[in-house]
Parts: C-alpha cells; structure tokens; sequence
C-alpha cells in the first residue's frame, strides 16, 4: 500500500510539473481540492477582519478599498496571506456600520455566486467638531 501512494504522489506530482497537463489535473481534483481552499481563505479573512476590528479599536484610522488596503495588507500579512488560495489579492468593502473582505472564490471572478466575503462591525469613530 505505501509504495501504490508512493507512485501515485509522484505521478501526480509529474503531472503538475508540466504546463501541458497541468490544468487537466487540477480541473479533476477541483471538487476535493476547492472545499479544502475556501475553508483556508475563510480562515484567513477571517484574521483580516479581526486585524481591522483591532485598529479600530485603538482608534487608528482603517485602511481605504483599493490601494491603500492593499499597502495596509502588505505590511501586515506576510507571504501568501495577502492572496486568497487560488493566488488573488483581497479586497476590501466599507459600509457604514461595518467592513467586508471578500475573496474572487474558485472560478475566479468577481460577483459570482462562489465569492467569499467575510464581514465585520466596525463602528466608526465619530469625529467631533
């Protein structure tokens, strides 16, 4: 039995070295793959959202969606955690009462059904004039 997965790790791993055969593997392993993926990008926005609830907290200003977001990300987050698990970046949402960090999801794109957004209140300070 070791050595039957032992050669099916290798194969595997042979057929995602090369580009040609590539996609075909990862389109066949994406119904136990893309569970596993979302389940680790929630877990991460879900860090991201508590990061933000925290400065705001200490009454420092949140980060603006868009490049400001992503600096703010940058320095942060080190490695991969400024991408979700299919490698895009992040992006944040500001509503009144609250923020929201939202993941392109497996397919990849934007306002689809399989986006992920994780929310968060966050009151705002209200500034005194």
């Amino acid at each position: 039995m070791g050595k039957f997965l032992l050669f099916l790790l290798l194969g595997l791993g042979a057929a995602l070295y090369f580009p040609q055969t590539r996609p075909v593997v990862l389109d066949t392993l994406a119904p136990v793959l893309n569970p596993i993926l979302t389940w680790q990008t929630k877990g991460e926005m879900a860090q991201i959202t508590r990061e933000l609830q925290m400065i705001n907290r200490e009454g420092q200003a949140l980060p603006e969606p868009g490049g400001d977001f992503q600096a703010w990300m940058g320095r942060n987050f080190q490695g991969g955690d400024r991408e979700d698990s299919w490698g895009n970046p992040y992006t944040l949402v500001t509503w009144p009462d609250s923020v929201g960090v939202v993941s392109k999801g497996p397919d990849l794109e934007i306002h689809t059904p399989d986006d992920i957004v994780e929310t968060a209140l966050i009151p705002r300070q209200r500034r005194r004039r």
